[in-house]
């Protein structure tokens, strides 16, 4: 099933309301199925981000972030939430300045302080947290299954890592394992 390249109408509709008019829409979705995101563009060079999240945990968990951790790092480091619906699964975000790593040509040190930057602000994220009961389970889970995900992650990077490269990430995986109990975190995904 292929992905419709503009939100259902009444989405739309519904955005344009929180906005005050009618976007210019553009489908900006990630390559695969579960993505659901547009660029909502309004005259003068503002610009909003609609995304429909695939499922109600993924939305319950992104909008108690944007709602809680988000604005403690800062106008313009992170996305902040303009409106949401429940009922769609639907987040209106406002747009953050510069573009996504992956779209720049960075040198190797480059590309380590934009690492270490990132690093830094999702450090940020995670001192803003405060989760308990079945959230905190959940992030404790996320990391048991991101160490259990590392051989296929090696297994996908073929040669394209080296042996020593490989023993580094096989150690950080045993070192996930064995962290002592969570303080609280957010799960999230496309850092």
């Amino acid at each position: 099933m292929t992905q419709p390249a503009t939100p259902p109408p009444a989405l739309l509709a519904w955005a344009s309301r929180e906005l005050g008019a009618r976007p210019a829409v553009k489908d900006v979705s990630h390559p695969r199925e579960s993505s659901r995101v547009w660029r909502l563009d309004l005259p003068g060079a503002v610009r909003f981000y609609l995304k429909i999240s695939p499922k109600a945990v993924m939305y319950e968990r992104e909008t108690l972030a944007l709602r809680s951790a988000a604005p403690a790092l800062g106008a313009g480091a992170a996305p902040q939430l303009r409106a949401s619906s429940a009922e769609d699964l639907a987040l209106l975000l406002t747009a953050v300045p510069g573009r996504p790593l992956k779209h720049l040509k960075l040198s190797p040190v480059e590309e380590a302080r934009a690492h270490r930057h990132g690093g830094a602000l999702l450090a940020r994220l995670h001192a803003a947290s405060d989760l308990s009961g079945t959230r905190r389970a959940d992030a404790e889970q996320a990391l048991q299954t991101a160490a259990d995900n590392a051989e296929g992650h090696l297994a996908a990077a073929g040669d394209r890592l080296t042996a020593p490269e490989q023993k580094l990430v096989r150690q950080l995986a045993e070192e996930l394992r064995a962290l002592p109990p969570l303080a609280p975190a957010y799960i999230h995904g496309d850092a």
